[in-house]
């Protein structure tokens, strides 16, 4: 293996655009807060510098669904995957172009007058789950009961008045997407957090209902006023499953181009992170439902005890866990180590594949971030390197997209976002 890679200085140039708070004012990219994705904008930054006419584009970790919405825009193919069933749910929606405005408009003007004279008290929807809704006996909770009964209120209006599942599931999304803004909850870096003096502040049934209505007018409405046709229909390619299962059932030479951000290496758990709209919207009703689909999902974070295996063959990762295994006394979950190891078993397995899949010449844009554990980085870009240099590829560069600072605890103070740009 060659000295070092080519690490280049990009914070000027992707600070702004690495993360996806450019989605905010973008028609459809806005229709839900998903801050782990990245810009829009990123991906055009990506298309305009390539050096050949892309004909299909793969994106294994979709998300919310940046890369296929962007690719679809352009008039690009894009085959997405996405394990998470609820954010599977917001990218199609965030893809059809089959809405009709007139349909739309109508059916938010039948709920709202409907939503008026809601007034039962709703029984708590059957699921195992105890913490998302106020009880008795209880300390905290996520959800205030009349927060509880504008949900369901809406909930059953978009059943009763929204026939077809594209409009019953487009509502569905604007419901989610205030979730969190009518919840006692924020979500802050790895998990949902409380809102300073949440005990002091009680939103209405009527709020609820008043804000569900609003996103969709001005948002939703709005958006789907200026929906263009497009070429393409990336909605075709939307593959629900964990990646590591379903990569192998692409076509060999089939892609062509590849943009995605993998899971961070974080511990960050999707599925706590969206526990109120998995479990609140109807996608799990049980913990053994929880449970698969974190098993699912590539091993980045420790909810689940994955188990020892042999350490991947990469000299950086094995000197890495050499130093975190020093250090264990500081970590504040015996399990990081498994999951370190895990979580480049699991993209070394990926990327091997995904070898077999492209054509020559095809481009690999991966956005990662480092980490730091027991106060010793975790050199993500640079391992993710190694691993694929030694499956074939040829790492064109690594690029510093901007820094960003570590949780409280970590002896470093920041560490890094990079987009590692590979070639076969």
């Amino acid at each position: 293996m060659k000295k070092g890679f080519p690490i280049k200085n990009y914070v000027d140039k992707y600070a702004k655009l690495i993360h996806s708070q450019n989605n905010k004012k973008v028609p459809f990219h806005r229709w839900y807060p998903f801050v782990e994705g990245y810009s829009g904008e990123l991906m055009d930054s990506i298309l305009q510098e390539l050096n050949y006419q892309p004909r299909c584009c793969l994106d294994p970790f979709a998300g919310s669904g940046t890369t296929p919405l962007v690719c679809q825009e352009r008039g690009l193919k894009c085959i997405s995957f996405e394990v998470n069933p609820f954010l599977f749910d917001l990218m199609k929606v965030k893809l059809r172009r089959d809405y009709d405005c007139e349909t739309v408009s109508h059916l938010m003007w039948i709920m709202e007058q409907k939503l008026r004279s809601y007034k039962c008290k709703w029984q708590y929807p059957d699921i195992e789950t105890q913490t998302l809704f106020e009880r008795e006996g209880f300390k905290k909770w996520i959800l205030n009961k009349e927060v509880v009964w504008g949900i369901l209120d809406i909930l059953e209006e978009i059943k009763n008045t929204a026939t077809e599942s594209k409009y019953r599931d487009l509502f569905k999304i604007a419901l989610a997407s205030i979730l969190l803004k009518v919840s006692n909850a924020f979500r802050n870096g790895k998990c949902l957090s409380y809102k300073k003096n949440w005990q002091n502040q009680r939103v209405s049934r009527e709020e609820v209902h008043k804000m569900f209505i609003e996103t969709c007018k001005d948002i939703f409405l709005e958006d789907l006023s200026s929906i263009k046709k497009s070429d393409v229909d990336n909605l075709k390619f939307c593959i629900k499953g964990d990646v590591r299962k379903i990569i192998d059932t692409l076509e060999d030479e089939s892609v062509d181009l590849v943009i995605t951000s993998p899971p961070y290496l974080n511990s960050r758990d999707y599925t706590d992170i969206y526990r109120v709209e998995l479990w609140l919207l109807g996608y799990l009703k049980t913990f053994a439902d929880e449970r698969e689909l974190r098993k699912s999902s590539i091993r980045s974070h420790v909810q689940i005890n994955w188990g020892k295996e042999p350490i991947l063959e990469i000299p950086s990762l094995k000197k890495a866990l050499g130093e975190i295994l020093k250090s264990s006394k500081d970590l504040w979950n015996p399990n990081i180590p498994q999951m370190l190891n895990g979580y480049f078993v699991d993209m070394n397995n990926i990327l091997r594949i995904l070898y077999r899949k492209l054509e020559v010449g095809a481009r690999v844009y991966l956005i990662v971030g480092n980490s730091v554990y027991g106060g010793f980085p975790i050199k993500v870009d640079l391992i993710i390197a190694e691993i694929s240099e030694r499956l074939g590829y040829k790492v064109l560069e690594i690029r510093i997209g901007r820094y960003t600072k570590t949780s409280g605890q970590q002896k470093s103070k920041r560490t890094r976002e990079s987009v590692v740009v590979l070639e076969k």
